[in-house]
């Protein structure tokens, strides 16, 4: 099996001025196409369709260059449309495909993924990942090597703290494999349980393979929370995995049912302001374009 680095070499961070920012994790859907099975009518303020020409404007105003777009379905179908918006989409850098990794065609399936550039990684979803527990079974094997072998990346999405534990054991058991962990493994910041989230976070931090999104941390939030709520969590994940290996993302649009992008822009503005710019760098698009491999932009038409 030929493996590739898990986190390749950064290249040198850029200068402030002519730094990149890019969100680490969007969601794009047509409700119409009929699989995005985890919305419904009750999320008033996202069930619509949430495309690139909604998503622009917010990235203009917040002054995001580029985003990576990740599964909010479990088809495969949905890569596809998504790679299709990303032709359409330049700034679209990268998209993370859902897979099933029990397919018994999975080898095929994350070579066929593989073979697209725009492809970097890969997230599963069961049930909305209620749990997590599944992905420990000991026959999913396959699909983490076939994953390693192409050189694509794994996001986990934890739907409940209590089993970032779970993610630590699928990490150490999968060291050539570079692990992605989504929205911080959604903390319960208004029920205040910090000190056992925080332990479970830096032990799962502590493994070389892997990394975190700063992002979903509002979802977690009660209701018009603002730096003071968000600000320890938010700083105890760049502590435990340094800006290096800490991707910063908005995961809109269920953003939007807590908050909005302009808010958390300004919440992540304020909690970085007090790092060197080359760490602010790192966290706001350094770190996701060496983690996703994802390839510079093209310049611009002259």
């Amino acid at each position: 099996m030929t493996l590739r680095p898990i986190h390749p070499t950064a290249p040198e961070a850029p200068e402030a001025s002519a730094m990149t920012t890019i969100d680490a994790h969007v969601h794009l859907w047509r409700l119409a196409r009929g699989d995005n099975v985890s919305l419904n009518p009750a999320m008033a303020t996202i069930w619509r369709d949430m495309e690139p020409r909604h998503l622009r404007p917010r990235l203009d105003a917040a002054g995001v260059h580029r985003v990576v777009a990740v599964q909010a379905a479990e088809t495969l179908a949905e890569a596809l449309f998504l790679v299709g918006l990303a032709r359409k989409f330049p700034w679209i850098a990268g998209v993370v495909a859902w897979i099933e990794p029990a397919s018994p065609a999975i080898e095929e399936e994350v070579a066929a993924l593989s073979w697209i550039p725009i492809v970097k990684g890969a997230r599963p979803i069961r049930d909305d990942n209620r749990s997590i527990a599944y992905l420990l079974d000991a026959r999913l094997e396959r699909g983490w090597r076939a994953l390693a072998d192409a050189g694509l990346s794994l996001d986990i999405l934890v739907q409940n703290w209590r089993e970032i534990s779970l993610a630590t054991e699928l990490a150490r058991r999968l060291p050539h494999l570079a692990i992605i962990l989504d929205h911080c493994a959604k903390p319960d910041i208004a029920g205040g349980h910090f000190l056992p989230w925080a332990a479970d976070i830096a032990a799962f931090a502590k493994l070389p393979n892997v990394s975190c999104k700063l992002s979903g941390l509002m979802n977690c939030a009660g209701a018009g929370a603002d730096v003071a709520e968000v600000r320890p969590y938010a700083e105890h994940v760049i502590e435990a995995f340094g800006p290096s290996r800490t991707l910063w993302a908005s995961d809109w649009p269920p953003l939007d049912l807590a908050s909005d992008y302009q808010t958390w822009n300004r919440i992540s503005d304020v909690i970085l302001a007090g790092f060197p710019a080359s760490e602010r760098a790192a966290i706001l698009g350094g770190t996701a374009t060496r983690v996703y491999r994802l390839e510079p932009p093209d310049p611009p038409e002259s």
